[in-house]
């Protein structure tokens, strides 16, 4: 079990740094992450890019902004990196057709607002991606093994109410976008951290769950307490651009 949080937030890199890889991103690369955030996965696709590619990373808002610059300078990867603030569901009013050799996402569905521009955000991701090039759409499970499992899910599925649709859904989408080779591979991260660490750690309550403190303590504390808050199975949905 991690018991520091600069533990965690190195072991959640190099678990970035390994979905990156199993996506096939490689040196020179042209490549689009939409739903940003806070840029943990955009530093990661722009570490294997190389000085040759570029990584184009979405968000709908700015306000992540100056904490992923940070993210970018401390790795060093600031200038290959562009932001562009819009919706995910006009991408291609700012992108043109084919522009990227992969249109990627990390943890983007959960945070969906409006669950109904899904259908559209995958067709429009499918627009922007080269032939035979890749779509790849990252999310966690909620299939739990352990307690401490069930932790995580149940702070971001009913206390944090994220968007959680079935695999088999997200899979029709991508075959609707025109998407071919379209599979599933899950991976099963080693991710184990303390109360302590969810206290105080890098995306821990004092971070970014500020605001469903009172719930949190009262109704998930004493489970994480007992048990600590696991990473469940991630799974990587790819489809590729026939």
């Amino acid at each position: 079990m991690i018991r520091k949080p600069e533990v965690l937030e190195r072991k959640l890199h190099l678990m970035l740094i390994n979905l990156v890889s199993l996506i096939g991103i490689r040196e020179g690369m042209q490549v689009l992450d939409v739903g940003c955030g806070q840029g943990t996965f955009t530093v990661c696709l722009a570490e294997r890019v190389g000085e040759t590619g570029k990584v184009a990373a979405v968000d709908i808002t700015d306000e992540y902004l100056k904490g992923m610059n940070k993210t970018l300078e401390k790795y060093g990867v600031k200038h290959r990196v562009k932001f562009v603030k819009t919706d995910a569901s006009e991408l291609s009013a700012i992108f043109a057709p084919q522009s990227f050799d992969a249109v990627v996402s990390y943890r983007f569905i959960e945070e969906l607002i409006q669950p109904e521009k899904l259908p559209k955000i995958i067709a429009e991701m499918a627009k922007l991606v080269r032939q035979n090039g890749k779509v790849a759409l990252i999310e966690l499970s909620t299939k739990t093994r352990n307690i401490a499992e069930q932790n995580l899910i149940k702070l971001h599925k009913e206390i944090g109410e994220d968007y959680f649709p079935a695999t088999k859904e997200i899979l029709e989408h991508m075959k609707s976008a025109g998407l071919a080779k379209i599979y599933i591979e899950t991976i099963q991260p080693e991710i184990w951290f303390s109360s302590a660490v969810f206290l105080k750690g890098a995306g821990g309550q004092d971070a970014i769950w500020t605001e469903f403190k009172g719930r949190i303590m009262k109704e998930l504390w004493p489970s994480i307490k007992q048990y600590g808050v696991k990473y469940p199975s991630i799974n990587m949905l790819l489809g590729q651009k026939p």
